[in-house]
């Protein structure tokens, strides 16, 4: 018997380690989370089966937006664009399935899918010909959209896109794929990913990767990461991404679309997403434009957005009220 007891006890101990991991992760999940955290009236959307955040304000041609990817990604990032676009549109935004407020499921999630999702999107939210605007990752999703489906997309809006340029461009490897499913992993794979989504590392990442400006990462907005990627599920398009299994090359993309394509730039983005990138952009679009913006970083919209909405008017000639 005490021979048993002595084999028997690492895989307690490992299980009891396990169990306290578990019981830790239990109590993270579940944090406040709004049900709007964009403004705007709510509006239904089911995509193939699974229920998707969306928010619309305004009225007159239809604008599309579309966030980014990363740890706690939703809408949320055009909270400040979305009331001035929807001054002279109809402005829709949608959280991406597995992101934000829309379910989550433990899927296989690609590029494709959610360039899949977008194309469905043109079509959900309105018949007449749209201006689609895309985040970062997002942004790449919405070239490859926009060349998919070239009469739905009237205008293209890409803010500080990737996937030219060794940008998240590249095949997943067999390394980031086992990283992939690693993080998907119960208890020790959702440990490391609520280590990663922790209050000093958001705040981490927002003040090196994505502001310009460390003061505007406030403890509203840090709080607001927190909640989201603390709910059951927050993980699995994360996963994704750091596995590469979400990257897209869109060098075959760019030359297809017909539509004016406008790419917005922070000028003080992170080292491997320079101003000079935006150029490779140019290079392919058969109809692009630049509008630089001096005191951001990768999200532009979020630091200047009375001058990101200033040139995305601009873009789509509309005649801009200033301000009172």
């Amino acid at each position: 018997m005490s021979r048993l007891n002595k084999l028997l006890r690492p895989f307690l101990a490992g299980a009891g380690v396990a169990g306290t991991v578990a019981a830790i992760n239990r109590g993270l999940r579940d944090g406040p989370l709004p049900t709007n955290h964009i403004g705007g009236a709510q509006r239904g959307w089911t995509w193939r089966g699974y229920e998707i955040f969306a928010a619309e304000a305004g009225s007159g041609p239809l604008v599309v937006l579309v966030h980014g990817i990363y740890a706690g990604a939703s809408s949320y990032e055009f909270r400040k664009l979305f009331p001035l676009l929807a001054q002279s549109h109809r402005v829709v935004a949608f959280d991406l399935l597995g992101c934000g407020l829309s379910e989550r499921p433990n899927l296989a999630y690609s590029a494709e899918l959610f360039v899949e999702q977008i194309v469905d999107a043109l079509g959900e939210f309105g018949a007449e010909p749209t201006t689609l605007v895309g985040s970062s990752l997002g942004a790449a999703f919405a070239i490859r959209a926009a060349a998919r489906a070239s009469d739905r997309v009237a205008h293209l809006v890409t803010i500080c896109p990737t996937g030219l340029g060794g940008v998240l461009d590249k095949d997943s490897t067999p390394v980031q794929a086992a990283l992939t499913a690693f993080v998907r992993s119960p208890v020790v794979g959702e440990a490391f990913f609520n280590a990663l989504a922790s209050r000093p590392s958001l705040r981490w990442f927002l003040e090196h990767q994505s502001y310009a400006d460390k003061s505007s990462v406030t403890p509203e907005i840090i709080d607001h990461y927190y909640a989201v990627t603390h709910q059951p599920g927050a993980r699995y398009v994360p996963a994704f991404f750091v596995g590469g299994g979400l990257n897209v090359n869109v060098a075959r993309d760019l030359p297809f679309i017909t539509s004016p394509v406008l790419i917005a730039w922070g000028e003080r983005a992170p080292s491997v997403n320079k101003l000079p990138n935006a150029y490779e952009f140019m290079k392919l679009a058969r109809h692009g434009s630049l509008a630089a913006f001096g005191s951001s970083g990768l999200l532009p919209h979020e630091e200047e957005p009375q001058a990101v909405y200033s040139a995305i008017a601009t873009f789509l000639g509309v005649e801009q009220q200033l301000p009172s």
